[in-house]
């Protein structure tokens, strides 16, 4: 007997897209067959498959390398009924923010329009619907990643907190299956700070996020060492140490729940 799904998605830009090469998708990086994905471009995209790194998210140019999903996705099944499956269902690419973008023609700000680039928010939207539709009825959005930043930096801490707080809220909102699910947000690079000290903003409204708005996490970034450029983007080791850490924060989150009701009862 086939279980239900448990979808994990995975937004934002570079780091949770995966930009590396070093990564063994036959090797450590392999998944559980129990582990499937929702890619949103290439020959497999808008069904399910079993899941391969790299993801082929939305609008992927190359598809990218090892994020953080997959090492999450393995270490959530270990925590399912035999007979259920995760579905990984990626909308990331690199360069984009939330107002303006870089490399990838892409913005995640709730209802901006900029001429030439693609609403991130929406099409994330759109591709979890499609999701929920090809997994079935009983099918549940299990948790949402969220690694982005890098694009806004230098941006106040509350200009740049406003927007993420709405793309949360909004997302609760429009797509009722997310309303309980937690929302895990990662720190940048510890490098990339180093380097950019005007991040310091964005980077302190990410990690208070769980103090703004219930049902929220905050996972750390590897340590120093496990970037693969000068500043910025993670290894394959370095992901599956921040997969591992969003699965922290998942359970910590769970944890908090059982707390909070057994208090009730």
């Amino acid at each position: 007997m086939t279980g239900a799904y448990h979808l994990v998605l995975v937004l934002g830009q570079s780091n949770a897209n995966g930009s590396n090469t070093d990564f063994e998708p036959d090797g450590q990086d392999a998944r559980d067959p129990r582990i499937d994905a929702f890619p949103g471009s290439g020959d497999r995209a808008g069904r399910i498959v079993p899941a391969r790194e790299p993801l082929a998210p939305i609008g992927a140019h190359p598809p990218g390398g090892l994020g953080p999903g997959g090492p999450f996705a393995s270490l959530l099944l270990t925590t399912l009924p035999t007979e259920d499956r995760v579905l990984i269902v990626p909308v990331t690419m690199g360069g984009t923010g939330m107002r303006r973008h870089g490399t990838f023609p892409g913005v995640w700000k709730v209802g901006f329009e900029k001429e030439g680039a693609l609403n991130l928010f929406d099409a994330a939207l759109e591709h979890a619907r499609a999701a929920l539709a090809a997994a079935g009825p009983d099918a549940r959005i299990e948790a949402v990643i969220w690694h982005q930043g890098e694009s806004d930096g230098g941006r106040a801490e509350d200009d740049y907190a406003a927007d993420l707080d709405e793309l949360i809220l909004a997302l609760r909102q429009r797509l009722p299956e997310a309303t309980h699910a937690p929302f895990i947000v990662g720190q940048m690079a510890a490098e990339r700070r180093m380097a950019y000290p005007d991040h310091e903003g964005v980077a302190e409204a990410l990690r208070h996020t769980p103090d703004r708005i219930p049902n929220t996490g905050y996972a750390e970034a590897p340590p120093v060492g496990h970037i693969n450029d000068a500043s910025t983007h993670f290894t394959a080791a370095g992901q599956r140490i921040l997969g591992a850490n969003y699965f922290a924060a998942y359970q910590a989150i769970a944890q908090s729940r059982r707390t909070d009701s057994a208090a009730r009862d």
